[in-house]
C-alpha cells in the first residue's frame, strides 16, 4: 500500500519519489521506537520475546555495536516488524497465519510475535470478557438449578 500511495493516477508510469522517502522515513522511526521500547524498558510476551531478551542477556551480543543507538538501529533495519494489532510480528515470509486481527489466529506462534504494553488493554478485554462468559454460564446453570 505504501508504493500505491505514492504512485500517480497512472499507476507506475511516476512514482512520487518524495512521498515515498517520506513513508519510509516514518517507518523507520517507528519501528525503531519499537525495537527501542523491546530493548530498554517493555515487558514483553510471546515467541520473539524470548528470543530477544536472551539474546540481549549474553554480553557479548551486545558489544558487537558501538553504542546503543547503533545497536537499536541494526536491530530494527534487519528485523520485520509489523503490527497486527495485538501483538507485534516478526515473520517475514508468507508462512504467517496469524497477521490478522483476529487474535487466537496467533495463539500457536512461537517463534514471531511479540507483546508489548502497548497490547496489554486487548488482552484485558479478552480476559474481561471471558470471565463475564463464564460468569453467564454459571447463572444459566444456577438459573436451570432453581426451576
Amino acid at each position: 500500500m505504501t508504493l500505491g500511495y505514492a504512485m500517480d493516477a497512472s499507476w507506475g508510469q511516476h512514482l512520487d519519489l518524495e512521498l515515498y522517502m517520506e513513508i519510509q522515513g516514518e517507518l523507520e522511526d517507528i519501528k525503531l521506537g519499537v525495537v527501542d521500547n523491546w530493548m530498554d524498558y517493555e515487558s514483553l510476551a510471546g515467541g520473539y520475546e524470548r528470543a530477544i531478551k536472551g539474546w540481549q542477556r549474553k554480553p557479548e551480543n551486545l558489544l558487537i555495536f558501538k553504542d546503543h543507538a547503533s545497536m537499536l538501529k541494526s536491530i530494527s533495519e534487519s528485523t520485520a516488524i509489523r503490527s497486527n494489532g495485538h501483538a507485534w510480528c516478526t515473520a517475514d515470509n508468507d508462512g504467517c497465519v496469524g497477521n490478522t486481527l483476529e487474535r487466537s489466529r496467533c495463539s500457536g506462534c512461537s517463534n514471531h510475535s511479540v507483546i508489548g504494553n502497548v497490547h496489554v488493554p486487548i488482552y484485558q478485554r479478552l480476559y474481561d470478557e471471558l470471565k463475564e462468559l463464564l460468569h453467564c454460564k454459571t447463572e444459566v446453570v444456577n438459573a436451570l438449578s432453581a426451576t
